[in-house]
């Protein structure tokens, strides 16, 4: 019997780098101060000159894994 991988990508974009987030994944900086979703990212980046591109695996409403992260600038 196989398992069916129902992870879902996110990406969450935040002006805050949190260079540590694999070890602080759950309680990363980036889950308490400004975050934005795909569909803020416009708004976003008029208000950041910098923004990063978190990536992460989701199974529902849990964070099961991060994937990435990318600097976007300007």
């Amino acid at each position: 019997m196989y398992k069916i991988n129902n992870m879902e990508p996110v990406k969450v974009y935040s002006p805050i780098e949190d260079k540590k987030i694999r070890e602080t994944l759950n309680d990363s900086p980036i889950w308490k101060g400004l975050r934005y979703h795909i569909s803020e990212v416009e708004i976003a980046k008029k208000n950041h000159p910098i923004l990063f591109e978190y990536s992460f695996k989701f199974e529902g409403l849990k964070m099961v894994q991060f994937t990435g992260v990318k600097k976007l600038e300007k």
